[in-house]
């Protein structure tokens, strides 16, 4: 009796590249949607620390009837917040009893400056919320030396956007107005009858994400600039605007151009900013200057629409 042997199944070499090929087609659709679930997780988490700072200011006003300066730069006391002659601030240390970082406040000394090395354990301690999920290691230092301290600080992503150049209107990039200032002024306490054009419709922090690293439009350029520590007298900073590069300051691009004392952020196509009534708002990075600018003004009169 013959028995007929079984052909052994397999794939042809034709086969096996379909497959591939179909494998490398899937994979190029998933990676982009994974991409945006990312994206779209890390903009909510952004969002919701700056709820958490806006919480901060807000309970900061019911506190001591106002809101913390945008820093202490020394030339001047301020009494109300315990803040003598002399030291310098950076305007988080302010706040830090509201975000439910009452032991590090208490660790911290206001009669020494932020730079001093009594106050090196609590300015290098990272602080979750400060920091954007898009802008890469939460945990980053800037290590520098300035007046004769070594100061290791925690960084943040957000900071106090409290004034337009006033040379953008000269250059008729910007409305002209009587008053170019924002709200959380430096060694000013500044309250809510203080914001003339309405809470809502000025911001008191926006994302200049980043720092100490130097990022431009194209990307990382190299270098340090000031002002990437959250207790950092230097972390405040006012709107000059951009070239769509990033390279040459007085330009019309107000965001995501240069992290260099400008609103910056590595989400796509914007930036997060906390307004004075509490909301947060992700603004295109096609809004243009004139716009932006009558954002951060707080008696201004303009009108604006940022949709």
């Amino acid at each position: 009796m013959n028995q007929q042997r079984s052909a052994r199944g397999g794939f042809t070499l034709i086969e096996l590249l379909v497959v591939i090929a179909i494998i490398a087609i899937l994979i190029a659709l998933l990676v982009p949607a994974v991409q945006k679930v990312r994206e779209a997780a890390a903009r909510t988490q952004c969002q919701n620390n700056l709820k958490q700072i806006g919480l901060g200011l807000h309970n900061h006003h019911d506190t001591f009837k106002c809101f913390p300066p945008g820093a202490a730069d020394g030339n001047v006391a301020i009494p109300r917040l315990g803040v003598p002659k002399g030291p310098l601030h950076g305007w988080a240390v302010f706040i830090l009893p509201f975000i439910e970082q009452q032991t590090m406040f208490k660790q911290y000394r206001l009669d020494l400056d932020w730079r001093h090395a009594t106050n090196k354990p609590v300015v290098s301690t990272p602080v979750p919320i400060f920091t954007c999920p898009t802008s890469g290691d939460a945990k980053r230092l800037d290590t520098f030396t300035s007046g004769g301290f070594n100061v290791v600080a925690a960084v943040s992503d957000y900071a106090p956007n409290n004034a337009v150049d006033s040379a953008l209107a000269s250059a008729g990039l910007i409305q002209a107005v009587g008053n170019y200032q924002g709200v959380l002024r430096v060694n000013s306490t500044m309250t809510f009858a203080d914001i003339k054009d309405g809470s809502s419709n000025t911001m008191l922090i926006a994302e200049d994400a980043g720092r100490p690293q130097r990022w431009r439009s194209t990307g990382s350029s190299g270098g340090r600039w000031s002002g990437g520590g959250w207790a950092d007298r230097d972390a405040e900073y006012i709107t000059h605007g951009y070239t769509a590069d990033g390279l040459t300051e007085g330009g019309p691009c107000a965001i995501n151009c240069s992290n260099n004392n400008e609103i910056f952020s590595f989400h796509t196509n914007g930036a997060q900013l906390l307004f004075g009534d509490g909301s947060v708002r992700f603004v295109s990075a096609s809004t243009s200057i004139r716009t932006v600018a009558a954002m951060i003004t707080r008696m201004g009169g303009e009108v604006y629409n940022d949709n």
